[in-house]
């Protein structure tokens, strides 16, 4: 099936598999339909693909499939660089379910000189990169267009000079970004994060167009990396700071060169590809407006990632729901005054006035996005994340423990979004049509090096309850369409997020017996 996808593919590159004299494959730890929606998994294939000495073939890992490649069908084993990219920690058992599926030794102090070497880069591995070091050689952390090519011209002059693997990874020890296991022992630390610091050189876009995706052929284009907001849960803040943008004449420049009209991977029609606007902060581009003014003018569709509820214009909004038909928002919290202390500075009236003029406009659909799970009473009771600070819990927390406590919390969250969607559904309401509002409550996971980092998770049979109290509330509002989470999953993010290598024989043994 994957591969039949493949061949509904519109290349927008020229890369070839053959005629180098190393050879890579870029594996995505999830099926081919998230991996072409995943930007990173583009560029990345990219870079590798047009080295000089470099060829690159993809790979993606499905249900029951052996991971093989889309382009030949060729095992990782026959590689000399496997490189996965890995943007969620959950990812880590599709890699330890690639590697254990082939000959590859799946411990790095277990392989030879004639084994591949094992890389991988994301955002997951740039957070905590200790989990998975019993498995890989190379860490690349932070962005990979600044690492990347100078791992690969390393690896591939020392690889033509026949040196042995270990003096491979010392020398690949120095490249800026990069953290070798083997080399650096168990601590990455001071290794700094790479970070490109000129856009338009590397400019992140899509390197193929298919319909096999969330993104139904469209052109994905991060005009901007990293977000000005001080979220205090949020990676970004530490993986992607600063603000950096692309150039408004380079995504002209790069969007000119789109053909008009493509084969729709649906029978004999043709269609025209949009142009998706993605980034953490994507209205926080400088030039936002003209940029989607300019591609307007130009005749191309365009969409838009989650933007940022305070940086929305009326104009803004005016170009995009000309061919975008979901708005997506993300408060993250059901009270004003939670949302500040979150770190996002959105006033109740704004997020109304935001929903209303979509409605306006036409746009049928919008996409909130919240947080629950806040259990750690410095949220509730204290305005500084000072350590030893005074807590002083509101009225309806007081004298609580234990499960009381967190259903206390967790029924004051699911009033509070219910509360929030339901004045939205007030003035979000589309002429002559139905307009339905999507509701997404993700837990709080604490994430390495943020503020919150050290702040507890709500049990697992807790988020089960306010999982079950959300869908109760909201399925009272007609129009809200509310999805539902996994604490048992979330618990395992978040393990995976702030654990170690002592996990790595357990990781093993949930990818060989999952249903233990």
């Amino acid at each position: 099936m994957t591969r039949t996808a493949v061949h509904t593919e519109h290349p927008l590159i020229e890369m070839s598999p053959f005629g180098k004299d190393h050879r890579s494959v870029l594996v995505f730890p999830e099926p081919y339909s998230i991996a072409s929606s995943n930007l990173a998994f583009h560029q990345i294939y990219r870079i590798l693909g047009q080295h000089p000495s470099w060829s690159c073939e993809r790979a993606v890992v499905e249900s029951n499939q052996k991971v093989l490649t889309l382009e030949t069908g060729k095992p990782l084993e026959e590689f000399d660089l496997v490189a996965f990219t890995v943007p969620f920690e959950l990812g880590y058992l599709n890699v330890i379910k690639a590697l254990d599926d082939c000959p590859i030794q799946l411990y790095a102090d277990e392989r030879t000189d004639e084994d591949p070497l094992i890389a991988m880069g994301g955002i997951a591995a740039a957070a905590n990169p200790a989990v998975m070091a019993p498995f890989v050689d190379i860490f690349l952390l932070g962005e990979g267009e600044a690492s990347l090519p100078p791992l690969l011209d390393l690896l591939a002059k020392r690889r033509n000079d026949g040196y042995t693997r270990l003096s491979i990874l010392e020398e690949a020890a120095q490249v800026p970004g990069a953290y070798v296991p083997i080399i650096h022992g168990e601590q990455p630390s001071p290794i700094r994060y790479a970070r490109v610091e000129d856009m338009d050189e590397f400019p992140p876009c899509s390197a193929w167009l298919t319909s096999e995706t969330e993104f139904d052929n469209t052109f994905l284009f991060e005009i901007s990396r990293g977000c000005p907001c001080g979220c205090r849960f949020c990676m970004i803040r530490l993986s992607q700071k600063p603000l950096r943008a692309v150039a408004v004449h380079r995504i002209l420049e790069l969007v000119d060169r789109l053909p008009r009209e493509i084969p729709s991977g649906r029978g004999e029609e043709t269609v025209r590809p949009k142009v998706g606007l993605v980034g953490a902060a994507v209205a926080s581009h400088p030039d936002f407006e003209e940029i989607c003014r300019r591609l307007r003018e130009k005749g191309w569709g365009i969409t838009a990632s989650a933007i940022e509820i305070d940086k929305v214009t009326d104009g803004m909004l005016d170009l995009l729901s000309e061919s975008q038909k979901t708005l997506t928002l993300a408060p993250e919290r059901g009270i004003e005054a939670e949302r500040y202390r979150l770190g996002k500075q959105i006033s109740d009236d704004h997020l109304l006035q935001v929903a209303q003029r979509a409605s306006e406009l036409g746009m049928p659909r919008l996409k909130m996005y919240f947080v629950g799970g806040l259990v750690a009473p410095e949220f509730y009771g204290s305005d500084t994340d000072r350590p030893g600070a005074e807590v002083n819990l509101p009225d309806w927390l007081k004298g609580l423990e234990g499960e009381d406590y967190h259903d206390a919390i967790f029924h004051h969250e699911a009033e509070a979004v219910a509360n929030l969607v339901e004045r939205i559904a007030e003035v979000f309401q589309p002429k002559g049509k139905t307009g339905t509002i999507g509701v997404t409550c993700s837990p709080f996971i604490p994430k390495p090096h943020t503020p919150w980092a050290g702040w507890p998770m709500a049990p697992e049979n807790g988020l089960k309850r306010l999982d079950k109290i959300l869908k109760k509330r909201l399925g009272k509002i007609p129009r809200a369409r509310y999805r539902t989470f996994s604490g048992w999953e979330a618990h395992l993010q978040g393990l995976l997020s702030q654990g170690d290598q002592r996990l790595a024989p357990y990781l093993f043994e949930m990818t060989r017996h999952p249903e233990k």
